[in-house]
């Protein structure tokens, strides 16, 4: 499970709908054309990367759509194929789940029409063989999510004290024998080589909420995952983990938990991470001095998360703090 999922998932979509566009337009196709549409749609659609001009999911894509082909629009070279391709479009955004429908059978009929009419391409098997096609893609896309699931896991998304964040524990169902007491149990599961191996369960799982928030076009959602800092001293290990997460949709979504004492002891760890694109969410507590170079550096970090009551009331107009109780 050290696969990058999301990059994996956005790669087929992107593959899948260049298909279904060849597939409908044959000679038609223009890549520059294409090229344009689809990289305004994987930016809206799953990158959020522009502003929103409407709170409506499906009307921000179409938007930027329409404007990545405002200058071929006008060109005689592209004008028909552009405005072909875009109205295509309406159909990805059922395709690619965007939008729902009760079946995409009535699509395929529309588009199958607007070939023979438009285009003078005439296929007696398109809507059947386009059907098996779309119905393929999404098998292989649940199959692909599903891949993740492990039987023996789950995660707790608790929510913290901010709208919208939720801190990750990863939960097992594991059977033990009767002579192992639920302390032995619960403290070899939290030993630090098992807490090591824990990451390597509780990325992917969360990953793969994260992929299913932005399918549905939640990107407010946030989550913090522990991090193991003495995997600096295993750059194998290290690279495997943090490739799980090692996406622009991911890293924005997820931050590293790391305690202020391992922060002072590998700064340069730390910054490595945040350098590389990585969210760090430092704990404080109440045994930490809170000097001034070290309220200053709090700056940096993408979260605060205090545990002491009474160190959050000191600094809760401060940084970006969260209070999660011990």
């Amino acid at each position: 499970m050290s696969s990058n999922i999301i990059k994996e998932y956005v790669s087929y979509s992107q593959k899948s709908i260049k298909k279904y566009m060849q597939v409908i337009l044959e000679q038609y196709f223009d890549q520059d054309v294409y090229d344009d549409l689809i990289n305004a749609y994987i930016n809206t659609r799953y990158y959020n990367m522009y502003e929103k001009v409407s709170d409506r999911f499906e009307v921000n894509i179409v938007h930027y759509l329409k404007k990545s082909i405002e200058e071929k629009k006008d060109d005689s070279k592209y004008k028909n194929k552009a405005r072909w391709m875009f109205g295509l479009f309406k159909y990805i955004l059922y395709f690619d789940g965007v939008r729902e429908c009760s079946s995409v059978r009535p699509l395929i009929k529309e588009i199958d029409t607007f070939r023979k009419e438009t285009l003078n391409l005439d296929n007696l098997d398109f809507e059947s063989k386009f059907y098996n096609l779309l119905k393929d893609d999404l098998i292989a896309k649940k199959e692909f999510i599903d891949s993740f699931n492990d039987k023996n896991f789950n995660v707790d998304y608790v929510k913290v004290n901010k709208k919208q964040i939720f801190d990750c524990h990863l939960q097992h169902t594991l059977k033990f024998s009767k002579i192992y007491s639920e302390y032995a149990i619960e403290k070899i599961f939290n030993s630090k080589d098992i807490k090591e191996q824990r990451l390597y369960v509780l990325y992917p799982l969360v990953t793969v909420k994260v992929l299913l928030d932005i399918i549905k076009g939640n990107f407010q959602k946030q989550y913090l995952v522990d991090y193991v800092i003495d995997l600096k001293n295993k750059p194998k290990k290290k690279k495997k983990l943090l490739n799980i997460i090692d996406n622009d949709i991911t890293k924005e979504k997820i931050s590293l938990k790391i305690n202020c004492q391992d922060y002072l002891n590998n700064k340069e760890e730390i910054y490595e991470l945040t350098r590389n694109g990585f969210q760090i969410a430092l704990e404080l507590d109440e045994t930490i001095n809170l000097d001034e170079e070290l309220l200053e550096l709090l700056n940096i970090f993408t979260y605060v998360i205090i545990k002491d009551e009474k160190l959050y009331s000191k600094l809760s107009n401060h940084y970006k703090t969260l209070y999660i109780p011990k």
